[in-house]
């Protein structure tokens, strides 16, 4: 049988080209994404600050919750955005352990040099540290001293370079507490490229930390290999126990946070660089959202490609069953030549799907997703997972694909090989119903998810939607065409009568060419007009809520307090406000189940000025110590309201439980969250403001030059330029979302113009034969102009109606609108692709069926 398989392969190799293409595409993007999720998995961030040490203990970046049904145990993870810091008491519990010879505290935190020109040098990337931890790179002194008093600093050789600066020179350093002055009493290398230090006295450097008790990590040595060492630190400190309490809840239900973890190996990186962390989640991720829908994808494509090539064949499989070939044998020959196929397209497809992975990893880097120390990782893994999914994906389409074929009798099977079988099977209408209303239900059923896991169904709900249709389809079509039929006659008294008839005799042949075309909308318009739903909702609430006639930033890790405290009296100023952007987590309900959600929220320094989040419940003037404001939005996701009290965790997982002050209607906007200005400054990184709200006074005049002399590094923005700048950070989350769409769509535009083409070549001698019955070469390629354009508008309606259900129930579950927000260009755009694609991918094959005697193509 395997012989007869590939024997039949080399025999109708032209009608089984299209298979082939789909598959070979599906390996390629299969590959690829299969390349960024090993990239993920095995990324390694190599050290530079804590290059010595060959241990580094460090706050775990991450906090999960565990929910307990009747017959599971499920357990949801989250990332804290900002450093989990450890107790500076734990130097001791590891000094104790076996094999450890010093335990060094390490403290970082942003700080910047000031030019003399006023202008910040080296950029957001320098940090601040004691000299005492300078031997966890090392950094040794190449000129001058260490720093002996509160006045003098150590700087980085290389940002000693950039910055002009030599020992006994003064310069000033923006740090959390403000602009100071300081005397550079030594210069140390090596210089490190990423993270440049300036070195303070302990003293100091505990200061401008600014959490007192705490330190970012400890930097651990000790004589033999790091591994056993490392090994004998997580015994000590019970990291087991710490990582089961981790994966728990409090009796009070409030989220675990903190604990450490220790490092050790390449791992050291992912402890000095956060960015780390996230951008290898962030890989992982992406590779795994983009291959899953493409895996989807991927099989719906191939099926309906292998169910065409199978219905062109169903003579031949007629005659086979007439000839004594058993259903069994039938299967057992058409499943092998499509594993044969599968496996030769799947390997062919690896090189190219390299190719594109790096491509991929490239552009995702060149957005910022991750840092760029990492390196695209090339496995076996990846090309071995797409040789099989492409032989496995070809084996069930192919098994489906023939299923009908091989079991009706052989009489039977000749007489629908001539004449199309009309009626919808029961199975099939069945099971298209059943998709129908299971995709209306998850539909409805997304109404009332949180945002995240709302447009995360949204994938789900039009894959069950361009199922039913699929399955449905050749009842679409005859619906459609009893509908425009008539018109298309009068419109084209030939060629639109001729598309009418034809469409209406071989709707199984036109549904299986309209099913890619409706995936392609379908998803393609799910995927842009979310973004442009929830887009537009954020912008337009942040519009109306701006207040603040100009908005102050900074190019360094940000606002000194003096900042604020100068804007305050500068005349024509009626009120600033200090805001510093953060995350925070929190447990909620969802579908009956206990979950953790992160949401945006910011730190406003009071009394509020410049922002209106549309209070709707309480009042902001309350915001003060132990308090919150909330969204409408995270206030159902609680279940609170003004007066109670929520349980969250703050970015560095420290645990809060203030009291509702205020509910409000501007959450898109703004964030979901709002907290006392210094109880974040407290728990952030750079403990500085990120931004200004500057209110002026009525004819006050134009104070941006006024404002930008305030503190170094200052950028003044006027309304318009801080919702530029809040467009631009949103613009480029979705640059990656359509990054990965353009992959997917391409890999679909490419199965459509493959199933048109095939389905256009089958048709050769049935053009021959309207060639032959008097019909001019002008005629046909009209009436296959007009199929195209009717197969064309089947596609867009239908694709419409299966995008619409999913974009209803997001607006509504993330905006509180069941209207989305659809760009007419964009969507006219979408339509005219649509349709482009479907004359183009008909009318070329069907001129090049055109061209020579009619009769020796029916002959041939």
């Amino acid at each position: 049988m395997l012989r007869l398989a590939a024997a039949t392969l080399r025999g109708r190799g032209a009608s089984l080209a299209g298979v082939f293409a789909a598959l070979l595409f599906a390996s390629v993007l299969v590959t690829a994404c299969g390349l960024l999720v090993e990239s993920g998995l095995r990324a390694q961030a190599p050290p530079e600050r804590y290059a010595a040490a060959p241990v580094v203990v460090a706050g775990r970046q991450w906090t999960s919750i565990t929910g307990r049904g009747a017959d599971t145990v499920t357990t949801v993870s989250v990332r804290l955005t900002e450093p989990v810091t450890v107790p500076a008491s734990l130097a001791g519990e590891i000094g104790k352990v076996p094999g450890v010879t010093r335990v060094v505290p390490e403290l970082a935190f942003p700080v910047a040099l000031v030019g003399r020109d006023g202008r910040l040098t080296g950029g957001p990337g320098v940090l601040g540290h004691a000299w005492e931890s300078a031997v966890l790179t090392p950094y040794t002194l190449s000129e001058g001293r260490a720093p002996a008093a509160p006045g003098e600093i150590v700087v980085d050789a290389l940002l000693a370079r950039q910055a002009g600066l030599e020992t006994g020179r003064s310069v000033r350093v923006l740090g959390r507490d403000g602009v100071r002055e300081y005397t550079v009493s030594g210069i140390a290398g090596p210089g490190l490229a990423r993270r440049p230090a300036v070195f303070f006295t302990a003293g100091r450097a505990g200061e401008l930390f600014g959490r007192p008790g705490r330190v970012s990590a400890f930097g651990v040595f000790g004589p033999g290999a790091p591994a056993p060492l490392k090994a004998r630190i997580d015994a000590a400190l019970d990291t087991s126990e710490a990582s089961a309490a981790a994966f728990s809840v409090s009796p009070e239900g409030r989220p675990a946070g903190g604990d450490t973890v220790a490092y050790a190996g390449a791992d050291r990186g992912f402890a000095e660089d956060l960015r780390a962390q996230a951008g290898r989640e962030t890989l992982v991720q992406l590779g795994s959202s983009i291959g899953g829908v493409a895996a989807m994808v991927a099989v719906f494509v191939v099926a309906g490609t292998f169910g065409l090539a199978v219905r062109q064949r169903e003579r031949e499989i007629a005659l086979l069953r007439a000839v004594g070939a058993t259903p069994r044998q039938v299967r057992s020959m058409i499943g092998r030549e499509a594993v044969l196929l599968g496996l030769v397209a799947g390997a062919l497809g690896v090189p190219p799907g390299v190719a594109a992975g790096h491509w991929l990893f490239g552009r995702f880097a060149a957005l910022g997703t991750f840092p760029e120390t990492f390196a695209p990782v090339t496995g076996p893994v990846p090309m071995l997972v797409a040789v099989v999914t492409g032989a496995a994906t070809a084996w069930l389409a192919a098994r489906g694909a023939v299923r009908r074929a091989a079991r009706i009798r052989p009489a039977e099977a000749l007489g629908e090989a001539a004449v199309e079988r009309r009626e919808l099977g029961r199975a099939r209408m069945i099971a298209g119903l059943v998709f129908l209303v299971a995709g209306g239900a998850v539909s409805v059923l997304s109404m009332f998810l949180t945002g995240a896991a709302a447009a995360a169904s949204a994938g789900g709900i039009v894959l069950l939607l361009v199922v039913a249709a699929t399955l449905l389809g050749p009842w679409l079509v005859r619906w459609a065409v009893a509908l425009t039929g008539s018109l298309l006659g009068r419109v084209s008294r030939v060629g639109g009568y001729l598309a009418a008839a034809t469409t209406r005799a071989e709707s199984r042949r036109l549904a299986a060419v309209v099913s890619p075309l409706v995936l392609m909308l379908a998803f393609a318009s799910a995927t842009l007009f979310t973004q442009s739903t929830v887009g537009h909702a954020a912008a337009r609430q942040a519009e109306e809520g701006a207040r603040a006639d100009y908005v102050v930033t900074s190019t360094g890790p940000g606002l000194p307090p003096q900042a604020a405290r100068a804007a305050r009296e500068t005349p024509g100023v009626a009120g600033v406000t200090e805001v510093i952007d953060t995350r925070v987590v929190g447990a909620h309900e969802e579908l009956g189940d206990r979950t953790l959600s992160t949401f945006g929220a910011m730190g406003l320094s009071t009394p509020v000025h410049g922002i209106d989040l549309g209070v709707r419940e309480g009042s902001l003037d309350r915001l003060g110590e132990d308090s919150v404001a909330l969204s409408t939005f995270a206030a159902d996701a609680f279940g609170v309201s003004a007066g109670e009290r929520v349980r969250l965790l703050l970015g560095d997982g420290t645990p809060a439980t203030p009291r509702v002050v205020a509910v409000y209607d501007r959450g898109l906007g703004f964030g979901d969250v709002v907290l006392p200005y210094d109880l974040v400054r407290g728990h952030s990184a750079a403990g500085m403001a990120g931004r200004l709200l500057v209110t002026a006074a009525p004819g006050a005049g134009d104070l941006r030059e006024r404002l930008g002399g305030l503190a170094p590094g200052l950028t003044v923005l006027d309304r318009a330029g801080g919702s530029a700048a809040r467009d631009a950070e949103q613009e480029l989350g979705a640059w990656v979302n359509l990054l990965a769409l353009g992959m997917i769509m391409v890999f679909t535009a490419v199965a459509v113009v493959n199933t048109l083409v095939m389905a256009t070549g089958a048709r050769v001698r049935e053009l021959a034969l309207l060639r032959l019955v008097g019909g001019t070469r002008r005629q046909v390629l009209s009436m296959i102009r007009w199929e195209a354009l009717l197969v064309g508008g089947i596609a867009v309606a239908v694709g419409t109606a299966v995008a619409a259900p999913t974009l209803v129930a997001l607006s509504y579950g993330v905006t509180g609108s069941p209207l989305p927000y659809v760009p007419p260009a964009a969507y006219a755009a979408m339509v005219a692709a649509t349709l482009g694609l479907a004359l183009a991918a008909t009318l070329l094959p069907a001129r090049a069926a055109l061209l020579g005697r009619p009769a020796e193509r029916i002959r041939g």
